[in-house]
């Protein structure tokens, strides 16, 4: 009964009133016919209400002139008189399909940033970064490449040990985690200088406490290299034969150690490069600025699987003393990818310019006494795999509390 009732919601039917003295003749009539009718109910003697499909009604009103009845419609249900009153109505079909279609071009865009992070400073530069990068309220979300800007928060912000960015509606969600450092030890706290990684002790000067290396040793990650731990009295003993602990002066150790230590990087530069070719397809999308705020307008998503993002420069729409008002388009090409065999020789060429361009990576306090490249294929032969040794001397010091 479901089944039919949707069916004939879809169909559009009526809910009739049949008078007459041969009303329940009619009903007769109707189902040798084949019209079905439904939810049948009696008024009164002469007046009976039932459902009928709208296309089954002119038949049913054939019928009723034969038998003498009359039939009046008390309501009209269904798609299709949905259908047709909204034709009558083109002013107000126009107007729902233009509300509809506002509300999803509206809906397109990012109305609000919100930057989640515990320190507020942190929060604030983000802010202001994404600002500066272009990415504002008023940007159009499709196409936005959230993994540039996340790879440009966590370039600029060293502090920053992890962030994502999420597109939640209309809003802009970015997520940041801060590392945690350890903290500082204030000047009147004991504690060592340890060693923060292995190396041979090249120079050590202590400023306070008392120096337990010397130059030329070797030394792991966490050896004391100068305590802050001061015996005063060595001559004077328990009775246990153990040193009095009220003859060792805890002080907050500090000192210049000097070590040689190495560092190694590695890069794998395969022997088929891929290059980036232009198809010459091309999507544009186009921006808005008003002072302070942007807006992008595109037609979809871009096409593209891959492609590349150009920005034309900015035309002014207007005299600076009337307003800040510009205008630019951004271009989206198409690339494909195209493989080229460079050879072994450009391979350890594009390597060496790896292993060169990592070095600045490095902190900028470390004396580089000697550098080593090492290239060679791998056990594949498809790779050709870059190494770079490096002997520096830097400061290996790191302050350790006393408990």
């Amino acid at each position: 009964m479901l089944i039919i009732k949707l069916w004939n919601y879809f169909r559009g039917y009526a809910i009739i009133k049949i008078t007459g003295e041969n009303a329940e003749r009619l009903l007769n009539q109707a189902a040798l016919k084949g019209i079905y009718l439904w939810d049948i109910k009696r008024i009164d003697d002469k007046t009976l209400t039932a459902g009928v499909d709208a296309r089954c009604f002119f038949k049913l009103s054939r019928l009723a002139r034969k038998t003498g009845c009359h039939l009046s419609i008390l309501r009209r249900k269904g798609i299709f008189f949905m259908i047709n009153m909204l034709r009558r109505r083109r002013a107000l079909v126009a107007g729902a399909l233009l509300f509809i279609a506002s509300i999803y071009f509206l809906s397109s865009f990012i109305w609000s940033i919100d930057v989640v992070s515990q320190d507020p400073e942190i929060k604030k530069a983000v802010e202001d970064d994404l600002r500066r990068w272009g990415l504002k309220e008023g940007t159009f979300k499709y196409g936005l490449d959230k993994k540039q800007y996340m790879d440009k928060i966590l370039q600029q912000h060293k502090e920053i040990a992890w962030g994502e960015i999420k597109i939640k509606g209309s809003k802009l969600v970015v997520e940041l985690v801060k590392k945690k450092l350890p903290p500082e030890l204030e000047e009147n706290s004991p504690c060592d200088i340890i060693a923060s990684k292995d190396g041979i002790i090249e120079e050590i000067i202590p400023f306070k406490g008392e120096a337990l290396v010397k130059p030329g040793d070797t030394v792991c990650a966490g050896d004391v290299l100068i305590t802050g731990r001061i015996v005063t009295k060595s001559d004077q003993k328990s009775e246990l034969g153990q040193q009095d602990a009220s003859d060792v002066l805890l002080v907050h150790a500090r000192g210049i150690v000097k070590a040689k230590t190495w560092y190694q990087k590695a890069v794998s530069v395969p022997l088929v490069m891929e290059e980036k070719l232009p198809t010459g397809r091309v999507k544009k999308a186009y921006r808005l600025q008003l002072g302070k705020s942007t807006w992008s307008f595109q037609l979809g998503s871009v096409p593209f699987a891959l492609y590349e993002t150009e920005t034309s420069a900015q035309a002014r729409l207007l005299p600076e003393s009337i307003g800040d008002v510009r205008f630019s388009v951004i271009y989206y090409r198409e690339v494909q990818l195209k493989k080229k065999f460079i050879g072994v020789d450009k391979a350890a060429q594009e390597a060496e310019k790896q292993l060169l361009e990592q070095l600045k990576s490095l902190p900028e306090d470390i004396k580089i006494t000697r550098k080593k490249m090492d290239f060679a294929l791998d056990s594949d032969e498809k790779n050709v795999i870059g190494t770079l040794t490096l002997e520096v001397i830097e400061d290996i010091g790191k302050e350790q509390m006393i408990y």
